[in-house]
């Protein structure tokens, strides 16, 4: 997947990291772009489910803030 400007720094599966890392981007002035995957209906069909689906929280910042962004990230 391409996104031009933007790269990946963040990946979790925990909601709650997901808005603290948010958060900390924010308190320290770094633009980012969020990807939420909602794994709820793909595998609404599995066979075998418990249930428990977790969906895929994704944040992205712009190429040029990506150093900055991975260390504060880091320490999540």
């Amino acid at each position: 997947m391409l996104f031009g400007n933007w790269m990946e720094v963040y990946f979790t599966l925990e909601m709650e990291k997901f808005l603290f890392a948010k958060n900390l981007l924010n308190e320290h002035g770094i633009s980012y772009k969020t990807d939420i995957i909602n794994n709820s209906i793909r595998l609404s069909h599995a066979s075998g489910r418990d249930g428990n689906v977790k969906d895929y929280y994704k944040i992205l910042v712009k190429k040029k803030d990506a150093p900055q962004a991975k260390y504060l990230l880091s320490k999540i």
